[in-house]
């Protein structure tokens, strides 16, 4: 597996960075059927821009697109009914770019405000298509980056089509931090070329399942590093593969766990991964824990060539 396809995603910016006078998508016949808004808390960007989403939320329509320049403090709840959201970082590469909580100058990083509200992720999605590229995400104390919510009574809260790319989600100074998080089972989620790194709460996290056990996520290309916890969800019909998951080794901490609420989770794929554990280790007590029928193919320290087992 080419490591440097895990670590970035820049061609979108780089492509609509050419020209910034205009990104809407328009024809004679419907007109512009997408706005474009710049949020630049540090100054630098377009004329017209943002210093957070919240200003904006009440104005944002589906199919908008929020591109993401400096460091942004927010936390939020986007508002019901907006589908297919694009949020993009202005930046090269996706970095923490503060020292000390002071922005150093570029970058496309997403922080919690200065006074945070507690238990609060800085985003959370609540309709489906969203996408987020190129972003840096510091959750706030024991919260989440991006909170995917799905409602067990209300079909139009579902978050479900979600999709990340070639973004970094770390702790940098916090604890109990999670990066992606799934409240009630969300569906057909994409989550690619991503690093979570230092979180020391769980990366990719499923709080329960009210509405449905998450049904056909693909978690690829993606590198996990030195989190407490890397994957904990209850999943269904899932595709795990090519994802680099270094952990501390022979502990009991999460690595690939797909039955963390209740028990449920069935008819995984979890293929040509890389563990940092020795296969005697790829083990339930060792937090590799399958769904039921799952099917295992990956990498350990000690072997050369796949292992092929499902861990019991």
């Amino acid at each position: 597996m080419p490591l440097e396809d895990t670590m970035t995603q820049v061609g979108l910016w780089r492509e609509i960075r050419q020209d910034m006078r205009d990104l809407g998508i328009s024809s004679n016949r419907l007109g512009k059927i997408n706005n474009v808004w710049y949020i630049f808390p540090d100054g630098h960007g377009p004329r017209g821009a943002y210093s957070t989403i919240t200003s904006i939320k009440d104005n944002l329509r589906s199919r908008d697109l929020i591109v993401i320049g400096g460091v942004l403090r927010d936390q939020l709840q986007l508002p019901l009914d907006l589908y297919d959201l694009t949020f993009v970082g202005a930046a090269n590469k996706p970095r923490q770019a503060t020292s000390a909580g002071v922005p150093t100058g570029g970058g496309a990083s997403w922080l919690p405000p200065t006074s945070p509200t507690a238990l609060t992720p800085l985003c959370e999605v609540r309709s489906a298509g969203a996408e987020f590229y190129n972003i840096e995400f510091t959750p706030h104390t024991s919260s989440a980056g991006v909170r995917l919510t799905r409602s067990a009574v209300t079909d139009t809260i579902d978050a479900s089509h979600a999709k990340f790319s070639g973004c970094l989600f770390g702790a940098n100074g916090g604890s109990g931090q999670i990066g992606i998080e799934d409240n009630g089972g969300a569906s057909r989620v994409t989550i690619e070329k991503t690093i979570f790194e230092g979180l020391t709460g769980t990366a990719i996290l499923g709080l329960n399942t009210a509405a449905a056990i998450p049904l056909g996520w693909r978690i690829y290309k993606n590198l996990f590093l030195r989190n407490t916890n890397a994957i904990a969800m209850s999943l269904t019909q899932g595709l795990i593969d090519w994802n680099v998951i270094n952990q501390a080794a022979n502990d009991a901490n999460n690595k690939v766990n797909l039955v963390s609420v209740a028990g449920q989770g069935s008819l995984n794929m979890v293929l040509h991964n890389v563990f940092s554990d020795a296969a005697a280790n790829v083990t339930i007590a060792k937090g590799y824990k399958p769904g039921t029928t799952d099917v295992w193919r990956n990498w350990v320290t000690d072997v050369a060539a796949y292992i092929v087992t499902v861990p019991a």
